[in-house]
């Protein structure tokens, strides 16, 4: 999913002998020792033993902390409240007015975009919990590009826990309306804001499948892909809208929100129509170009669970499934 999937196994490493030592002298019954060895081999696979949770309830997090000054930290600040101040709230949900003004997607709506994962040991699931910094502020092609792995991790650290950082690059939207609320605090790091923006969960049974036991730091067949993600979306393509799709070889439709420079850097709006001939397209898929004749939407809510399914092409662009 994503080519998430092709950095975030890392390879394997060592195993801590120890974890066996302990085991057999607390004498803990099978099923959990054989847990901890599947946890052991994601966590291995995943680069980072994991941590106490995913920043896929930050509200909760915020909660637990005292409220902070909006003022920047002076020279002299603790290094308890410089960890605060990297989280903050987010304005609170917009008036209908601001929605109908600010949810247009202009065509330089850029959204950079950054991946936290972390492996729930007790249902053997990866959590992938998408930030961005949609609704929060314009981004560029290159807003990410002085932003490094490791000094997102530094940032984030400190106010959330997760196995590892994934750097998604800058995304630049094509709906007609993005309705999506963020009503989360954000994340800031360096100077970008990040919010969370939903979350998948992905179980150790499909990356192992997935992945054959082999390649594991190259995860081949996690683009084209498709993965529920559990968020608040709304999305809108209006009549007479250019977009683009793809289609399986079973008839599903998958209609682009986002491209990315991040691999084609020669990648615009105006090329999406000829993405065809860079895409590695796997065996029975289409990607085609059209004029709407009718209005689209895809909205999450009860009657989906509150999940959309999206998945990314080999150039790391981003789709959700619709009903033609």
């Amino acid at each position: 999913m994503r080519a998430i999937g092709n950095r975030i196994l890392s390879g394997f490493g060592s195993f801590d002998a120890s974890l066996f030592k302990t085991l057999y002298m607390k004498r803990l019954f099978a099923p959990v020792l054989h847990a901890l060895l599947l946890s052991a081999l994601c966590s291995v696979s995943f680069g980072q033993p994991a941590q106490n949770a995913a920043p896929q309830n930050p509200q909760a997090q915020q909660n637990s902390q005292p409220k902070q000054d909006t003022a920047p930290p002076t020279n002299g600040t603790s290094a308890p409240n410089q960890a605060a101040e990297q989280i903050r709230p987010t304005k609170d949900p917009l008036s209908d007015a601001e929605m109908s003004t600010k949810s247009v997607v202009k065509p330089d709506n850029w959204q950079c975009m950054l991946y936290a994962t972390y492996f729930d040991i007790w249902r053997l699931q990866v959590i992938i919990t998408p930030l961005s910094t949609y609704h929060l502020q314009n981004c560029s092609p290159t807003g990410m590009d002085k932003l490094s792995v490791a000094s997102a991790v530094a940032q984030l650290r400190t106010v959330a826990s997760f196995d590892s950082i994934i750097k998604g690059g800058a995304h630049q939207q094509i709906m007609s309306v993005n309705l999506t609320p963020v009503s989360s605090e954000y994340y800031l790091v360096s100077n970008l804001k990040f919010a969370p923006m939903g979350s998948s969960r992905i179980s150790l049974l499909t990356l192992l499948k997935a992945t054959k036991l082999t390649g594991i730091a190259n995860l081949t067949g996690s683009n084209y892909r498709s993965f529920p993600l559990e968020g608040r979306f709304y999305y809108i393509w209006n009549i007479g809208t250019l977009v683009h799709r793809l289609v399986s070889p079973e008839g599903d439709t998958y209609i682009m929100t986002s491209y990315t420079t991040e691999v084609s850097p020669s990648l615009t709006r105006a090329n999406l129509v000829d993405l065809a001939t860079q895409l590695d397209l796997p065996a029975g898929w289409l990607y085609e170009s059209y004029f709407l004749d009718k209005t689209i939407t895809v909205r999450s809510g009860p009657a989906n669970n509150n999940t959309i399914t999206t998945l990314f092409d080999d150039l790391h662009n981003n789709y959700v499934k619709y009903n033609d």
